[in-house]
């Protein structure tokens, strides 16, 4: 994980471009998820699939589960809309927190999920921050024009991560974090949505990353207001 610094989007309209639609989380199984190409394609900077990474962070979760012979957590759109607007609004408000500083209306897990349709939620929520590049923090780096990195001036540049290379790296970050893990793990959770923002870092010679939500369900499955 890196230290939080001020932050501008990178990417915009990412829905408009999105190649992962909601009737593909049916298609797929946590079983077989690990084999589509689609999720082992190579992350391009200028347009990323945001929906297609909400999906692997959907998939690796329930992998963890199925580990442990716990039940597959159930998808669904509400969850991934509220867990999507936050990690925009992380991005778009410089902030790093499960309270929403600028908006009542989107200022904590439940008050963001009655925003999106959701009548009875009882959220648990997990957040975290990553690069979209093959990077550790910390490591030295030779920036290049902006975005680029190398490890070696006469290196090629630091690749992109795939889809589920980034997705894994996510998950073992939650996974190696107790409280992050018992939301994972919990045996109240029922469903689960995941949204991601992309961005660049100005502070860092416009680093790829990005910010990622998920939201659980506990208790009972949702009910959306008509």
């Amino acid at each position: 994980m890196f230290k939080r610094i001020f932050l501008t989007i990178l990417f915009t309209g990412l829905y408009a471009f999105a190649t992962f639609a909601q009737e593909d989380y049916y298609a797929y199984t946590t079983d077989n998820f690990r084999k589509q190409k689609i999720f082992q394609d190579t992350i391009k900077l200028e347009n990323p699939d945001q929906k297609r990474l909400n999906a692997v962070l959907f998939y690796l979760t329930n992998e963890e589960r199925k580990k442990r012979k716990l039940s597959e957590l159930q998808y669904h759109p509400k969850l991934e809309q509220a867990a999507s607007i936050h990690s925009t609004s992380m991005v778009e408000n410089n902030f790093f927190s499960h309270i929403n500083p600028r908006s009542k209306k989107l200022h904590d897990p439940n008050s963001r999920a009655r925003f999106v349709g959701i009548e009875n939620p009882f959220l648990a929520e997990n957040i975290i921050e990553t690069f979209v590049l093959e990077y550790q923090a910390g490591d030295n780096v030779y920036p290049g024009e902006k975005g680029v990195f190398r490890y070696h001036p006469e290196e090629e540049p630091i690749k992109p991560r795939t889809y589920l290379r980034l997705g894994e790296v996510m998950l073992q970050a939650w996974m190696d974090s107790p409280d992050h893990r018992e939301n994972i793990l919990s045996k109240k959770a029922v469903q689960l949505g995941c949204g991601t923002a992309f961005y660049k870092m100005n502070d860092f010679n416009g680093m790829p990353a990005m910010a990622a939500t998920q939201n659980f369900q506990l208790h009972v499955p949702l009910r959306v207001m008509e």
